[in-house]
C-alpha cells in the first residue's frame, strides 16, 4: 500500500487504548477452549489427518498431494505430547489464532486499532475457521502465511524496509511449502498492480525482486523433492481441478457460492457482496476507492471469482477460495464501522458463537434431542468407526503372527496405520502395475516379498485378483461398525499365503 492510506480514523491516541490487549484475550480464550475441546472430546482423524501423521513419521521436503509444512508441524505437536488426536491437531488452534493476531496489525494499520480488534475477533469466529480449528489441514498453514505476506507486504511498501521485504519473502515461501494455492497471491499482485499502473509500481523496486528470490530459496527443496519422485504433487494438484470431465455446470458454481456461506458466514458473505456492487460494479462507487480498498478488494475478488469459474467449469470445494478471507474480513469489517454498521458485526458474531456451539456439541444435541439424521447431514461422517476398527484389527493380527498388512485403498491404509497400536509401518499397498496414484503407492513395494503371508484388509467382499498371486487365501474376519446416523463403515480381512509374485 501507498503512503496515502489512512494510518487510522480514531486518532493519533487510538492504539493506545488497549484494543491489541482485548484482541489478544478473545484470541487467546477463543484458542484456549478449542484446545480443550480437542482434549476433552476426542474425535477420530478423518483419512487426510491420519496421512499427514503418516507423513510426519518421516520428515521430508515433499509428500504425494501437498508440500511438507503439515507434516512438519504434526511432528513438532506430536514430539511434545503424544500421537493422540488432540496433540496431531493441535497446530490448528494455534496457527488460527496467529492469523487473527497478523490480522489485527493489518486492519489497525489501514483502519484504527478498535476495528483491528472486531477483524481479529471477527477472522476467530468465521464459520470455516471454526471447523478448520479442530481439523488439521493444509489450509491452516497457508492463511498464517497468506495474511504474514499481506502485512509485510504492507510496511515493506510503506517503510523499503529491509527487513519487511525479507519477511514478505519468506511468507511466501513458506506459504507455498504449506499449499500450492499461496500462488494466488499472484493475482493479488498483478490485480493491485494494474489499479496503480503509473505510480509505485512493485516491480520497479529492487528490494521486492529480492524478496521472491528468497521465496524461491525457501520453496526450492520441494522443487527438487518434486523433481526427483516424477512430479507428484504437480500431478495431483492439476488432477483435483478435474478438467477431463463434463465442463460447464453452472449448478457447481452455484453450489460453490452457497458454500461460501458457510464459510464466511451468511451475513459477512452478504456485505461482501453488497459491497462488491456498490464499490467495484457501480462507477461512483469505484471512484471513491482509495488505496487501501483498493489492496484488499485485490487479494480477494479475483480468488473467489477465479475459483467460482473454476465450480463452473468442473468443480471446486467450499475452502479454494479460503485465502480471500484474509483480506475480505479486514475489508467487510474496516468497511462496517466505518459505515457505522457495527451492529451487523456483532449479530454476526452470535450466529458464529450458535454454529460453533451446534458444531462442537453434535452427538449431544442429537442424542438429547433424539433427532433422526441421515449420514449426509453427519459432519463427523467420515470420522466414525476407524478408532474401532484399529482396535480390531490390532487383535486379529496378533491372532495371525507373521502376517503383513496389507490394503488396496489408501483411506483404510492411512486409518489402519494410525489406529493399529503398535503402528504397523512395515504395511504395504496393493500395486501389480506399479502405478504411483497416492503416497502409499509411491513408498510402499512388495514385489520383492516372494513367500510373505498377508493379512489383507479391504472393503469390497473379495480378494478379487489379489488371490491369484498368492497360494492360498481365505477370509477370516469381518468388521462392522453403525454408527447413531445410521452410516455403517464395514471391512473385510483375508489370510492370503505364500506370495508368489505380480506376475501370475
Amino acid at each position: 500500500m501507498t503512503d496515502t492510506v489512512p494510518r487510522s480514523e480514531n486518532g493519533p491516541n487510538d492504539r493506545e487504548q488497549g484494543w491489541g490487549g482485548v484482541a489478544c484475550a478473545v484470541v487467546l480464550a477463543v484458542t484456549m477452549f478449542r484446545i480443550l475441546v480437542l482434549v476433552s472430546t476426542p474425535v477420530p482423524l478423518i483419512f487426510d489427518e491420519a496421512q499427514y501423521w503418516t507423513w510426519a513419521q518421516e520428515l521430508a521436503f515433499g509428500y504425494y498431494s501437498k508440500p511438507p509444512v503439515v507434516a512438519w508441524a504434526i511432528a513438532g505437536t506430536t514430539a511434545l505430547c503424544g500421537d493422540g488426536e488432540a496433540c496431531v491437531r493441535l497446530s490448528a488452534p494455534l496457527f488460527h489464532s496467529g492469523t487473527a493476531l497478523v490480522l489485527f496489525f493489518i486492519a489497525r494499520d489501514l483502519y484504527s486499532a478498535r476495528t483491528g480488534f472486531w477483524v481479529a475477533a471477527t477472522y476467530v469466529l468465521l464459520p470455516g475457521v471454526t471447523l478448520s480449528a479442530v481439523i488439521i489441514s493444509t489450509d491452516v498453514f497457508l492463511l498464517f502465511f497468506w495474511a504474514a505476506a499481506l502485512l509485510a507486504l504492507h510496511r515493506a511498501e510503506l517503510s523499503n524496509d529491509t527487513r519487511w521485504w525479507a519477511l514478505f519473502g519468506a511468507a511466501l515461501g513458506f506459504g507455498l511449502l504449506s499449499k500450492y494455492a499461496m500462488l494466488f497471491f499472484l493475482l493479488g499482485l498483478v490485480t493491485d498492480g494494474l489499479w496503480r499502473l503509473r505510480r509505485n509500481a512493485l516491480w520497479r523496486r529492487g528490494k521486492f525482486w529480492s524478496a521472491v528470490v528468497l521465496a524461491g530459496v525457501i520453496y526450492a527443496p520441494n522443487l527438487w523433492w518434486n523433481w526427483a519422485n516424477g512430479f507428484p504433487s504437480y500431478r495431483h494438484t492439476g488432477d483435483n481441478m478435474n478438467l477431463s470431465g463434463d465442463l460447464f455446470n453452472p449448478l457447481k458454481a452455484l453450489e460453490f457460492l452457497g458454500a461460501q456461506l458457510g464459510v464466511f458466514g451468511p451475513i459477512l458473505f452478504a456485505a461482501f457482496a453488497v459491497l462488491l456492487v456498490t464499490r467495484v460494479i457501480m462507477p461512483a462507487g469505484r471512484a471513491a476507492l482509495d488505496d487501501r480498498q483498493r489492496k484488499l478488494i485485490a487479494y480477494s475478488l479475483p480468488i473467489v471469482g477465479l475459483i467460482t469459474f473454476e465450480a463452473f467449469l468442473s468443480r471446486a470445494h467450499g475452502n479454494w477460495a479460503a485465502v480471500a478471507y484474509i483480506a475480505a474480513t479486514v475489508w467487510v469489517v474496516g468497511e462496517l464501522i466505518r459505515l457505522e454498521r457495527t451492529k451487523l458485526i456483532k449479530i454476526s458474531a452470535v450466529i458464529h458463537i450458535g454454529a460453533a456451539a451446534m458444531l462442537y456439541n453434535f452427538d449431544l444435541i442429537v442424542r438429547t434431542l433424539d433427532v433422526p439424521l441421515t449420514p449426509g447431514l453427519d459432519p463427523a461422517r467420515r470420522m466414525r468407526g476407524w478408532d474401532l476398527a484399529g482396535n480390531w484389527l490390532a487383535d486379529l493380527q496378533r491372532d495371525f503372527p507373521g502376517t503383513r498388512l496389507l490394503f488396496d485403498d489408501r483411506k483404510v491404509m492411512a486409518e489402519m496405520l494410525y489406529y493399529v497400536r503398535p503402528h504397523p509401518f512395515d504395511a504395504v499397498m496393493w500395486n501389480p502395475r506399479g502405478q504411483r496414484n497416492n503416497h502409499y503407492e509411491l513408498t510402499t513395494d512388495m514385489s520383492s516379498s516372494a513367500g510373505e503371508n498377508f493379512l489383507y484388509v479391504i472393503r469390497h467382499d473379495w480378494p478379487g485378483r489379489a488371490g491369484d498371486s498368492f497360494a492360498s487365501f481365505r477370509q477370516v474376519a469381518t468388521f462392522r461398525s453403525r454408527a447413531f446416523t445410521g452410516d455403517v463403515l464395514s471391512l473385510r480381512a483375508y489370510v492370503l499365503e505364500d506370495f508368489r509374485g505380480y506376475g501370475r
